[in-house]
């Protein structure tokens, strides 16, 4: 076992979390923020000890684990530089700019020992965290119904003006408004029941005059037999995260921090709210060996990256009511892709018992 610090190298600078980032290497104790490299980014005011690496490659040298806070088209190539040195690594979301592209680069971590995860930073949260114990122990009795949104007004308040304006650059990896902020809710419905798969029933989402991708949208899935809503944007203010779970005995919602039981359970506690850095704090946790988050496994990033591509392909046929018909590329992607889950979930019945909410 390495003495001294754990030394990490980020690479890119380009994504809006990077502050938070930054903040929390700089607050965690035993580690040691030795290279940045900026990419396609701007440059960080950084501490001086910090050297300011012209290539990833020199950024990597002599690091025990990477973060990567880049664009998200560069994601491929810095993460193959990741896998060939065989370091940890926390990626901003998403991992890859599809599901073919996710399942490719999960076997090229695999392949380099890399133990790899993204920023789900919702999974840290304390009422998200007490939410899903409830689910786990049935105190909600069986769901009825799921709500949850995710947004806020940062293209109406110019976030993507500045150096964040790569968001809006399909060249650059952007996804658009729905699946920037939807990827966690996806994420949470993987979490909070990792037995119930998540199925797309439709999508609509919503464009604006002179902006490129999406700038928010809906989606209606399937949560084991459970039917869930689930809307984002950058166009809603006040914005924020809202989570509503209904069941037989009792309503659970979680704003921002804030979870309130009301039914046949009655509780309101008020806790942090969520923090992009939190997902940080639990990484470089997990570096000095101290497990303080379930990270999103292969197969969850995976899983996840295939209902996003299933949602933009239910939008792009709206609104044909047949949301399940598909061209046979596209069947063929899927079937790939449910392979890779498989070998990554390993055979039917290997991974964690969920609930089944419709019994």
């Amino acid at each position: 076992m390495r003495c001294g610090p754990v030394r990490l190298a980020v690479l890119g600078t380009a994504h809006v979390h990077l502050p938070d980032h930054l903040a929390a290497v700089t607050a965690a104790a035993g580690v040691e923020l030795t290279a940045v490299h900026a990419g396609r980014g701007p440059w960080p005011e950084l501490p001086a000890e910090v050297r300011r690496a012209a290539t990833a490659e020199q950024a990597l040298a002599g690091a025990d684990a990477a973060l990567i806070a880049s664009t998200t088209a560069e994601h491929a190539a810095l993460l193959h530089l990741v896998a060939a040195a065989g370091l940890p690594v926390l990626c901003e979301k998403p991992l890859g700019r599809s599901a073919a592209e996710t399942a490719d680069l999960l076997a090229v971590l695999a392949a380099g020992g890399s133990r790899a995860t993204t920023a789900m930073f919702l999974r840290c949260t304390p009422a998200l965290r007490r939410l899903r114990e409830l689910l786990a122990g049935r105190r909600l009795g069986r769901i009825a119904s799921v709500e949850a949104g995710f947004a806020h007004p940062g293209l109406t308040d110019g976030l993507f003006a500045g150096p964040a304006g790569w968001m809006l650059d399909p060249a650059a990896g952007a996804a658009g408004a729905f699946a920037d902020l939807a990827v966690h809710l996806v994420d949470l419905l993987l979490w909070l029941d990792g037995g119930a798969v998540p199925e797309v029933l439709g999508a609509a989402l919503r464009h604006r005059p002179g902006t490129v991708p999406d700038v928010g949208g809906a989606a209606l899935l399937s949560w084991g037999g459970v039917p869930v809503s689930l809307h984002a944007g950058w166009a809603a203010r006040p914005g924020g995260l809202s989570v509503r779970v209904a069941g037989e005995r009792g309503t659970a919602v979680v704003e921002g921090g804030r979870l309130v039981l009301t039914g046949a359970l009655e509780l309101t506690a008020a806790t942090a709210a969520p923090y992009a850095g939190a997902a940080t704090e639990a990484f470089l946790a997990g570096l000095r060996g101290e497990e303080v988050w379930e990270a999103p496994t292969a197969a969850e990033l995976l899983r996840a990256a295939a209902v996003l591509d299933a949602v933009a392909e239910a939008a792009a046929r709206a609104p044909t009511p047949a949301v399940r018909t598909a061209t046979s590329a596209t069947c063929a992607n899927a079937v790939a892709v449910e392979r890779t889950y498989q070998s990554l979930t390993g055979p039917a019945g290997s991974t964690a018992q969920g609930t089944n909410h419709t019994k």
